[in-house]
């Protein structure tokens, strides 16, 4: 597909060859071609939004530009592109994310914007699409495939089929399917899964894939089966295997989990780098703020032996190569005018200046012409709970002296094929059961929100929560209100704060809320920009600080426990489940 549609062809040829004068011209710079791996001295002519000449050294604009830049000598590269991200973990609705980024020389996203999908249906995408044409960068939507993920196992506030995902592939910009996370459905040919993808092919769209540990024949049939990309490779082996097989492989790093290491070990093994690209997947608005975006995975892959024009390649040709932009990703004749000019190639500070389709969008690290405002809003409180009537409903009720119960891991351990579920026995007193250390063990809760009254409450061992009770109605992916807490009491406060501030987080000890972070857009983004939600952000964290040593940053730890698209054993409103097999296990034994 071409970003820029309906090009003038005949403006751009006579600009090109000097029959009328350029929008811009940028001299004085050291080009970064991506497509030859060479860096050398040029001058880049723009009409239209569109690069129509590509100058050598001292040779001149002819006729004069509108406008000229001299680029100091600096290195002038293309934008990066960010093939695959959630734009709800940033806490910021579409149009406050792309202000955020660009000024980082990200010009290009495309999200998967399955989390307010699985909240609200296709008016939550349609919000996210509209914010979108808002951002001073070009965003890029992909259908969400898996709302709810696996839809026997949890519950959430929609349901996509194949006429949910055809209706929304029918907007301009939405360019295919977004990760088919239901690796398991696709690898047996699951019909709602085969005909999701069909959808996405009949309209010619990217199929992106979603398949952590997934190898051997089961690899070639998920690949038989249409996703084409995988960002969750988590093994130095399986990145080998995965590019032999002609699957594009995503670099992640974002403040979730960062592949950047595993990834380095398997790409020696492997000479072609071409299919390999980059994404931030989920990053909260204090590491946008602070470290950056794709700029900060290519610094990391630098940092790790990666040659520098292999690691730009990778955020730039090879991506939109990816996606198949057939004019992005480089500096030539007919590609897009998305640029940034940086003062050296470290990347681990802002541009000098960033450029959508020939537009000055940031200078000097931050934004031009674009006020940074709070966003509008959907107008409607998604926390619909209306199980939790009492502290009494976050126990554990039984009628025996004692119960044998599943005690859950939250550790990063826990989260490989093949765990093995622990049982252990606990007292009942009073009809409830009670943990005889409560710095050993707590609870923890995941409350369907969206109305159907489910929840599934288990004791967990690791969680290491000293103080009081930690709530989220971030909870990839149904986006569940979870709560961790050591007293009913508590968890009952919690869970009335976040419905009273439309979804959030909250940490409550003692029966009073410490601190709340309203995330009121969906319960999971605030209208507000980055300068604004990341300072909020950080307080939340500082009111759990003192809860756990273990639980920093705890606002990610509690994101991921009820998502079942994970090897291991999750948690879900509707019980608890093995992530590898997607099967129900049983929360007591007789």
């Amino acid at each position: 597909m071409q970003l820029i549609k309906n090009k003038d062809r005949s403006r751009l040829t006579r600009a090109a060859l000097g029959k009328m004068p350029c929008d811009l011209a940028i001299d004085n710079v050291k080009l970064v071609n991506v497509l030859t791996g060479e860096i050398y001295p040029a001058g880049v002519d723009i009409l239209d939004g569109v690069i129509v000449r590509v100058r050598m050294h001292g040779e001149p604009c002819m006729p004069a530009a509108m406008e000229t830049l001299d680029g100091g000598g600096h290195y002038l590269l293309p934008g990066f592109i960010d093939v695959h991200m959630h734009i709800e973990s940033t806490m910021m609705v579409p149009e406050n994310f792309g202000k955020a980024a660009v000024v980082w020389g990200t010009t290009t996203a495309v999200t998967d914007p399955h989390e307010i999908g699985n909240v609200m249906g296709i008016p939550g995408v349609r919000y996210m699409l509209e914010s979108a044409r808002r951002s001073p960068l070009r965003i890029y939507t992909l259908a969400p495939s898996c709302v709810p993920s696996v839809p026997h196992l949890e519950g959430a506030g929609a349901a996509f089929f194949k006429k949910e995902v055809a209706e929304l592939l029918c907007d301009e910009d939405v360019i295919g399917v977004a990760e088919v996370m239901d690796y398991i459905g696709v690898i047996n040919d699951d019909p709602r899964m085969h005909e999701i993808i069909d959808a996405g092919i009949e309209a010619g769209g990217f199929i992106q894939g979603h398949a952590p540990y997934v190898m051997g024949n089961d690899l070639c049939a998920y690949l038989c089966g249409g996703p084409v990309s995988d960002h969750e490779v988590r093994m130095a082996s399986e990145l080998s295997e995965k590019l032999r097989m002609g699957m594009h492989v995503n670099i992640k790093s974002s403040s979730l989990s960062d592949t950047v290491q595993e990834f380095l070990k398997g790409i020696k093994n492997v000479p072609i780098h071409d299919q390999v690209s980059l994404c931030t997947d989920d990053v909260h608005a204090a590491d946008l703020l602070t470290t950056g975006h794709i700029n900060h995975i290519v610094n990391e892959c630098v940092k790790g032996g990666i040659e520098p024009m292999d690691a730009m390649r990778f955020g730039t040709c090879n991506a939109a190569r990816e996606l198949h932009f057939e004019d992005a990703g480089a500096i030539a004749p007919g590609y897009v005018a998305d640029l940034q000019l940086v003062e050296d190639l470290q990347f681990d500070k802002r541009p000098l200046a960033v450029y959508v389709a020939g537009k000055l969008v940031a200078k000097d690290g931050k934004l031009i012409g674009t006020e940074a405002s709070e966003a509008a809003m959907p107008g409607v409180n998604t926390v619909n709970i209306p199980q939790i009537t009492s502290p009494d409903v976050f126990g554990i009720h039984s009628e025996k002296s004692e119960e044998k119960l599943l005690v859950f891991s939250a550790s990063r351990e826990s989260m490989t094929p093949g765990q093995k579920a622990v049982y252990r026995c606990f007292p009942v007193e009073n009809g409830l059961v009670r943990i005889p250390d409560l710095n050993e063990n707590q609870f923890i809760s995941v409350v369907n929100r969206h109305g159907s009254g489910d929840m599934t409450t288990v004791i967990c061992s690791d969680f290491h929560l000293l103080h009081g009770c930690v709530a989220s109605t971030i909870s990839h992916d149904s986006h569940n209100m979870t709560i961790a807490y050591r007293t009913p009491e508590d968890a009952y406060v919690a869970a009335k704060e976040l419905e009273r501030i439309g979804g959030g987080m909250c940490y409550v000890e003692d029966g009073k809320v410490v601190y709340s972070l309203p995330l009121p857009v969906a319960g999971l983004m605030s209208p507000l920009t980055v300068d604004l939600i990341a300072p909020a952000i950080q307080k939340m964290d500082e009111a759990v600080e003192h809860a756990s040593e273990h639980l920093s940053p705890m606002l990610l730890a509690i994101a991921i426990l009820a998502l079942p698209v994970r090897p291991g054993i999750i948690i879900t409103d509707r019980g608890v489940v093995r992530g590898d097999t997607l099967e129900f296990i049983p929360q007591r034994l007789d």
